[in-house]
């Protein structure tokens, strides 16, 4: 296996926040942005994180993407294009995971009393004592064979006890697992992937009396938090944000205004780490939402609150991560029939 610098593959841009799409039937977009399979992020669209993270690249190749990189992910074996990866910050606390995929060694680590998630690929075996007995993990193959493991261990100290093959390494404080983050005689932490429209690159294409958004991600495992796919908000008072909830995994449409609440809805259930597209539209006492063709949810009262960004995979207020990969956004500035929302939505 090799690790390195992603270099461009060509396979194809996301369109941009100005470019217009028009399908049978339906009025043309004001915004289409496509990243499964994308090169680079539109200009459009500002994207931050302070470190280095990993990804599947096209060649479906463990890959490094530069600090403040957007990462576009592949699957490992088909090598069909994910989408962009959005993920809260995270820390590996194995010592030498490195990029070369030597076995990790035997090693103690200091836990507290809160769910933490072993992964790592191989054929070996990782065995915990000390402040866990959960396990042990066995590993089932090589990259990209990922074995996992999620326990809650007491405070102290925790044994990780190595035999054979053990390769990219991860310890991590969290429910489920992340990209992997090599280290070497330290611990690492990958920062958190923001990507935000603001300003003229949002109110091109927003409409604030009415519109319909249609989203397409998947997240790859249930939590206690929310999972947002895209927030258009001022606020934490004032916005309209399209999520998973939490350990359920409903696909929900939420919209406050002025901190109260206008709509809540939740159109259907979706599979963790698998796609699925939902759409929503809004207009004053006229709400709906639809997911995977479902059935329309609806909303006959409230207002639309007053709205100046869009966060891609996390809330306005820099939480409730994705943690997973966002495929496509398209937004028309109408809000479309509860007929056209179905047909939008289909995965």
């Amino acid at each position: 296996m090799s690790f390195g610098i992603p270099v461009r593959n060509g396979v194809g841009i996301g369109l941009g926040s100005y470019a217009s799409m028009s399908l049978a039937g339906f009025p043309s977009s004001t915004l289409s942005q496509t990243f499964a399979g994308a090169a680079a992020l539109d200009a459009s669209i500002t994207f931050s994180r302070a470190t280095v993270a990993s990804y599947t690249n096209a060649a479906g190749v463990l890959t490094q993407a530069a600090s403040g990189e957007a990462r576009f992910d592949y699957d490992p074996v088909t090598l069909a294009p994910l989408g962009l990866i959005i993920e809260e910050a995270r820390t590996n606390l194995l010592l030498n995971s490195t990029i070369n995929g030597a076995s990790l060694a035997t090693q103690n680590v200091t836990t507290s009393a809160t769910a933490y998630t072993l992964t790592f690929y191989g054929t070996g075996t990782v065995t915990l004592s000390g402040t866990s007995t959960a396990g042990p993990l066995v590993g089932s193959g090589a990259y990209p064979t990922r074995s996992t493991l999620t326990f809650t261990p007491t405070a102290g100290t925790l044994t990780l006890t190595v035999t054979g093959t053990v390769s990219y390494a991860q310890l991590e404080a969290g429910a489920f697992a992340t990209t992997w983050i090599p280290t070497a005689g330290a611990t690492v932490t990958r920062n958190a992937d923001n990507a935000t429209m603001t300003g003229a690159n949002f109110t091109s294409w927003f409409n604030a009396t009415e519109g319909t958004l249609v989203v397409k991600a998947r997240a790859e495992a249930s939590n206690s938090a929310n999972r947002d796919v895209a927030d258009i908000a001022t606020d934490a008072s004032n916005r309209m944000v399209v999520f998973k909830a939490n350990t359920t995994g409903v696909g929900q449409l939420f919209i406050s205004s002025g901190g109260s609440t206008q709509a809540s809805l939740t159109p259907g259930s979706t599979v963790w780490g698998s796609p699925s597209k939902m759409a929503i539209a809004y207009r004053a006492s006229d709400f709906a939402a639809a997911i995977n063709s479902s059935v329309v949810s609806t909303d006959s009262a409230g207002t639309v609150p007053a709205c100046s960004q869009m966060t891609i995979g996390r809330s306005v207020s820099n939480n409730e991560y994705l943690n997973g990969r966002i495929a496509s956004i398209t937004y028309y500035p109408s809000r479309l029939s509860n007929a056209q929302l179905q047909a939008l939505c289909r995965a």
